[in-house]
């Protein structure tokens, strides 16, 4: 080969390089750009029987984001109605629990307890009592909102929303049901409850915990969970009461024995009458799952097998249905609030195994010089390649070239 002929075939090299170098420089911060905390709100169990004294209606914050913020602050608001009292007004949840609150009916403002703010992919519910002072039929709306302090949340359009609030002539039961995040890994005890012993990692075994109530005005005999979990979790094992299917993912457990008579008769917390229950199934994480991690997918939905319009306490829960019977579904005043979903948390390992520590990918001016340094060393070593294997075919006589490249 001629010297001309090399010098121009190292200027090409030389000017891919320099190409490569800077489309490469271009185009690496843009894949790991974080986008903040990004709230978002909706509501359940906005529909209530006229008879009803007080229900919770359940406001669910999620975080669409990849930050979890530091300060969350929860507002309710009901527009006027005319002159007269409210058919039904919304307080917040007489119970605590949810933080730093004050207002009065018509408006009112919470600031999320730390433990309730929800990180990535997770969803908390706020209670929220709706009082009931109407005798009539009513259709009304209340506005909620989010907002985030002092951070900026990454798309406000989703931070409030209206949604309907109603007084319905139905007077039958109203199941309700709330599904927790999975977050923690858990041991039974000898007591057969779960008792929470760190953060849920790849291959550990976690809760779902759901709470069913009854804020109608009858008396529920039997209640059947269908519960669905994310791709990568399972059921430890067969839950009792409960049939699996879709290769462990999916769960129908029937309480037959499971009486549940409306909140206002749930009066002696020491009796054995319940208004309300909280039931849990033990799942498992795949060992092979990448950590950190949400697994959002999960539902829990309930519905009622039968209904008593008696509230004599004297009249003993009934057994179970015989193989002939078929369980005949409750009429419900509220069927959108039976199901709720909810997420599994992996967190990370210590080590950097695997998920490594949690953190996001480099981005900015760093990874800006360590991506050009990367592809600039890459190239460079192309050229090495390319000029080592031209030298050797000039070196290597025509009549060996082939024994060469064996």
């Amino acid at each position: 080969m001629s010297c001309d002929h090399r010098r121009r075939l190292l200027r090409t090299v030389a000017a891919a390089l320099f190409l490569v170098a800077g489309l490469a420089v271009f185009a690496a911060p843009a894949e790991a750009a974080k986008k903040g905390p990004d709230l978002a709100v909706a509501a359940s169990g906005t529909r209530i029987a006229l008879g009803v004294e007080r229900k919770v209606v359940y406001l669910k914050i999620s975080n669409l984001g990849d930050e979890t913020p530091s300060d969350v602050v929860v507002n309710v608001r009901q527009p006027p109605q005319g002159p007269d009292l409210m058919p039904v007004s919304l307080l917040w949840h007489s119970g605590g629990g949810v933080g730093e609150c004050d207002g009065d009916v018509g408006g009112f403002y919470c600031r999320l307890s730390p433990e309730l703010i929800p990180g990535p992919g997770e969803t908390v519910d706020v209670p929220i009592d709706a009082l009931v002072y109407g005798t009539m039929p009513y259709e009304g709306t209340f506005e909620a909102s989010v907002s985030i302090r002092p951070d900026e949340d990454a798309n406000v359009a989703d931070n409030t929303r209206s949604f309907p609030l109603t007084l319905v002539d139905e007077p039958e039961a109203d199941l309700s049901l709330v599904a927790r995040d999975v977050q923690q890994s858990v041991r039974v005890g000898a007591d057969g409850m779960p008792t929470p012993t760190g953060t849920l990692h790849p291959g550990d075994t976690g809760a779902v915990w759901h709470t069913v109530a009854n804020q109608g005005r009858r008396t529920v005999s039997g209640v059947r969970v269908t519960l669905r979990l994310p791709e990568g979790v399972t059921f430890t094992r067969q839950p009792e009461q409960c049939v699996l299917s879709d290769a462990g993912r999916s769960a129908v457990c029937t309480y037959q024995r499971l009486t549940l008579v409306p909140a206002a008769e749930d009066t002696d917390p020491n009796d054995t009458i319940y208004s309300a229950v909280e039931l849990y199934n033990l799942v498992t994480t795949a060992s092979s799952a990448s950590a950190p991690a949400t697994l959002r997918g999960g539902t829990v939905r309930v519905q009622g097998l039968a209904e008593q319009a008696t509230t004599n306490r004297s009249t003993p829960a009934r057994t179970d249905l015989p193989a002939n019977a078929v369980a005949v579904r409750v009429a419900d005043v509220d069927p959108g609030d039976n199901q709720d979903g909810f997420a599994v948390v992996l967190a990370a390992k210590g080590g950097g195994s695997g998920g490594g520590d949690g953190g996001l990918p480099v981005t900015g001016p760093q990874a800006v010089l360590l991506g050009g340094i990367g592809i600039t060393a890459l190239a460079a070593g192309g050229v090495l390649i390319l000029a080592a294997w031209r030298r050797r075919m000039i070196l290597v006589p025509p009549e060996d070239a082939g024994s060469t490249r064996s």
